[in-house]
């Protein structure tokens, strides 16, 4: 959920939105009120930019008024989710998630956002489940993350068939899929597909930086490839960067 935050100009930035809105031909008379549309997303943006804010009491009345103009609204039950998940209140998290879905049981933003509820709160079939279903829809802006995010919640399930097809849908979208590339990795390499995995680490070192687990899993496939000055490299990066991690003990880094 990281992402830069809003100004808190934001409501002043809404006010003048309305005023310009406002301008009429009429010479007499007050402007019509906006429409339940244009009052329903003018209060979700205002959520929105709260929730990034860390604001909750705000984000939380701006919801609500979201539901006094319609209380249908998915977007303003999944925020309420959000909202009192990030608060801890698991439950009341669920019934927003599940009030959302009820509504609309194929919204993509309730999909997405319940089933990273589900896999945070550790209920792994549940996530697969309507995570599965988020990524039939095609239309879905970032759907190569939720076909990696589904597969993640195909490995806690122990379905490592499922997880590598759901991670090369994810590369197949897009290429720039960091974890996937090191998931695939770690799996050709469990199953001893060693050219394999390098070229799927390869592809993940040219994304993102190294972590403990990164830096093991290359020392292990550079080892199997007999290239001892790659597994060197990688093993005084991993004795340097990450001295106390369970990856460094593992790997056996010298101390």
């Amino acid at each position: 959920m990281n992402g830069s935050w809003r100004s808190r100009l934001l409501t002043g930035i809404l006010a003048v939105v309305c005023i310009s809105g406002c301008v009429t031909e009429s010479t007499g008379g007050l402007p019509d009120p906006a429409p339940p549309e244009s009052r329903v997303q003018a209060q979700l943006d205002l959520a929105r930019g709260y929730l990034e804010q860390g604001n909750m009491d705000r984000a939380r009345t701006s919801l609500n008024k979201a539901l006094e103009i319609d209380a249908r609204s998915v977007e303003a039950y999944v925020l309420l989710g959000v909202l009192n998940a990030a608060e801890r209140d698991w439950g009341v998290a669920e019934k927003h998630f599940k009030t959302a879905l009820s509504i609309s049981p194929r919204d993509s933003m309730a999909l997405n956002n319940y089933g990273s509820f589900l896999y945070s709160r550790g209920r792994y079939d549940e996530a697969v489940r309507y995570l599965r279903l988020l990524v039939q829809d095609t239309d879905y802006r970032a759907r190569s993350q939720a076909y990696e995010n589904l597969g993640l919640a195909e490995l806690k399930v122990n379905d490592r068939d499922a997880a590598r097809e759901s991670f090369g849908r994810a590369l197949q979208l897009s290429f720039s899929q960091p974890q996937s590339n090191l998931e695939l990795a770690s799996l050709a390499y469990e199953d001893g597909q060693i050219e394999r995995a390098a070229g799927y680490y390869d592809a993940f070192r040219s994304l993102a930086p190294q972590s403990a687990r990164s830096l093991c899993l290359g020392m292990k496939i550079s080892q199997r490839q007999g290239d001892s000055d790659r597994m060197a490299s990688y093993a005084l990066a991993l004795n340097n960067l990450f001295p106390d991690s369970p990856e460094a003990s593992e790997c056996i880094v010298p101390r």
